[in-house]
């Protein structure tokens, strides 16, 4: 499964690709709509056909790139490329199950040189024999302490002319690597980047710190979940076909917490075990868990063809790096969680009261509030008297400015009584009370809502020099509310008979500073206000007409 990983307001976002393809731009009719000023209505065009992507730009004004290099005819990308769009970055991932990439069908050869290395201590590096590397990985034997010291005299203390000091030893050298490599680290993995961003370099890393021919990373979302292939990807950027990765040796890495350098072999089941190991290519590998606050959140993966052996200063190298790779994910997920709450929480903001928000966020079955159901709610439909006379005498700023201000005051009252913003339509206000949480007392919170906008306008009135009336509207019953609308935008609405009557209440029988209530929601009120009937009022477009009455307070 191939996807895009980027960025748009501040949001990250996730785009899986489908067969075919897939029109990036700005216009409603793309597939993948980014609103940035420099991606064109028809930017880019990708396409996905046998396993493979390809991108090419669509005449667009900025131009695409892939890596930074200007898109001039369809080309392949590959996992990890970063396609730049107007000036928006887009990376391409490729997510594989493990049960397409893990197979069976692999033997670890156990010999001299083989190690399991403990990730939770730093000094166990345990060397396998030959005939005992499984045996040592399933046992996870306790760690010996490895020495420097090589056979015969310390060389480290005999005289070979240099000056004190001059002579660095193997532990120097190596220990030179290290901080080199996490000197690096800490400049790339530990600033806060998209989780795609964070997920290539970490593979770049790996290129850059041991002489690999193939990695891979694979995630997990949490212990209960499958692996997931993240990145995979040859040293010459290519993405590897046709390959398979030891069941066992994730497994052991993923139990035990343990690095492990050996050599495997994928071979024909249905040959002896070591006559298909001789007809099949021999590779040298490490593995490592990505390992985190005592959970394991996926491992990383490297191999060699057998010309080329890892050694114990690659895996030590590589082991550093997974440490570090890991909490820089978790950071990244972290970051990404931070951002999607913040951006959640203030698309809420302008629909609903701080407590209601509140109740969302704190909610488990919060997303269930929002699919599509019937409740029973009350409506109200606010509308500004004369707003069209008021538009042809006043400059549009003047009226943008006043109409900011107005719905502004409105909807903090609404918001006071827990009411639901549903949209601002023109120079009205539609809101909902009973939904998404459901509210014994929607009714009399809508009346008393709509008694309290009466005043709030007083005051607003008194402020400034254009003196400006409502017309409010209230029915109760039975509605469809939830997020309503096409595959690529939907928002929370409320939709039925109860809406269409409001409307109808407002336009045809409010009038100027008037709150208007159903015989529906007169009847969920009790005592509470002082109620003047109107009689029964025909309405346009209903067969049957219906009580109206007066909210006198």
């Amino acid at each position: 499964m191939f996807a895009l990983a980027y960025v748009d307001g501040g949001m990250p976002h996730v785009h899986v690709l489908r067969v075919g393809e897939t029109l990036i731009g700005r216009t409603p009719a793309c597939d993948l709509i980014i609103n940035a000023p420099s991606v064109s209505r028809r930017h880019a065009r990708l396409r996905v056909a046998g396993g493979r992507v390809f991108v090419r730009d669509a005449d667009s004004t900025h131009g695409t790139a892939v890596n930074g290099v200007p898109v001039i005819e369809e080309q392949e990308i590959a996992s990890g490329d970063t396609l730049l769009v107007g000036d928006v970055e887009i990376t391409l991932i490729q997510d594989l199950p493990e049960s397409e990439l893990l197979s069976e069908s692999h033997h670890v050869l156990g010999e001299t040189g083989s190690l399991v290395r403990r990730v939770d201590d730093d000094h166990a590096v345990t060397r396998a024999a030959p005939k005992d590397l499984n045996a040592a990985t399933d046992a996870a034997p306790p760690a010996e302490p490895r020495s420097e010291r090589r056979g015969g005299s310390d060389r480290r203390k005999v005289d070979l002319g240099r000056l004190a000091g001059e002579r660095r030893t193997a532990r120097d050298r190596r220990g030179g690597r290290i901080l080199r490599l996490l000197t690096e680290i800490s400049k790339t993995l530990v600033a806060v980047q998209p989780l795609a961003q964070i997920l290539g370099r970490i593979v770049d890393l790996v290129f850059d710190a041991v002489p690999s021919d193939r990695t891979y990373l694979l995630l997990r979302d949490s212990n209960d979940q499958p692996l997931t292939a993240r990145v995979m990807r040859n040293r010459d950027g290519s993405v590897p076909t046709n390959v398979t990765l030891s069941r066992t040796v994730i497994n052991i890495v993923l139990r035990d917490r343990v690095a492990m350098l050996a050599k495997d072999a994928r071979y024909d089941p249905r040959l002896d075990i070591a006559g298909s190991i001789q007809a099949m290519n021999i590779r040298s590998f490490m593995c490592a868990p990505l390992w985190n606050r005592n959970e394991v959140i996926g491992v990383l993966y490297c191999d060699n063809a057998r010309s080329k052996k890892f050694t114990a200063d690659d895996l030590e190298v590589f082991t550093a790096l997974s440490n570090y790779a890991a909490v820089a994910i978790e950071q990244a997920r972290v970051s990404q969680q931070l951002i999607q709450e913040t951006w959640r929480r203030e698309r809420l903001q302008r629909y609903y009261s701080p407590g209601v928000i509140k109740r969302i966020l704190q909610d488990p079955d919060a997303e269930q509030r929002f699919t599509t159901q019937e409740r029973d709610v009350t409506v109200m439909l606010c509308d500004i008297v004369g707003f069209t006379t008021l538009c042809e005498q006043v400059e549009p700023a003047v009226i943008g400015e006043l109409l900011s201000s107005f719905f502004g005051r409105m909807a903090d009252v609404i918001f006071d009584h827990e009411g639901t913003l549903d949209k601002f339509i023109g120079d009205a206000i539609l809101a909902v009370f009973g939904a998404p949480f459901d509210q014994p007392d929607h009714a009399a919170r809508c009346v008393a809502a709509a008694l309290a906008m009466r005043k709030q306008l007083a005051h607003f009135n008194l402020e400034q020099p254009r003196h400006i009336g409502m017309r409010i509207a209230i029915n109760t019953g039975r509605a469809l509310t939830g997020d309503i609308g096409s595959p690529k935008r939907r928002e929370f609405t409320v939709l039925g008979d109860v809406v269409n009557t409001a409307a109808r209440l407002e336009a045809s029988v409010a009038r100027p500073d008037q709150i208007v209530i159903s015989d529906t929601t007169r009847e969920r009120l009790g005592d509470a206000f002082q109620l003047r009937p109107l009689g029964v009022v025909p309405l346009p477009g209903r067969e049957s007409n219906l009580a109206a009455f007066e909210v006198i307070g």
